[in-house]
């Protein structure tokens, strides 16, 4: 997945609210849950996978080399993140416009 180091943070946590949002009104509370706790089984599997092989790499003394794409990357381009964020509320706003007329 190589475009995820080109999405910032706040799009990329915005865009999960989003997707969270749009799920809210189509499924009931149960369905919400059962859902909800499938997408947190995923993250979870993320999460102790990319532990263990931090452990793996701090070990091998690799960590540095293993994230340089982290550390080194070029995405400081703030007013494209304003942009890109504004998009993001801007179409929020327009799904929250035709929920409202659904409602």
């Amino acid at each position: 997945m190589n475009f995820l180091p080109n999405i910032k943070a706040p799009t990329f946590t915005i865009s999960a609210v989003a997707v969270g949002l749009l799920l809210i009104d189509d499924l009931t509370p149960a369905e919400q849950n059962s859902v909800g706790n499938w997408f947190m089984m995923i993250g979870q599997t993320l999460c102790t996978n990319a532990s263990q092989q931090q452990v793996i790499n701090n070990f091998n003394k690799t960590s540095n080399a293993s994230n340089s794409h982290l550390i080194n990357n070029n995405l400081n381009d703030n007013d494209s993140q304003i942009i890109m964020m504004q998009k993001v509320i801007n179409s929020l706003q327009q799904e929250m416009s035709i929920l409202k007329k659904k409602g």
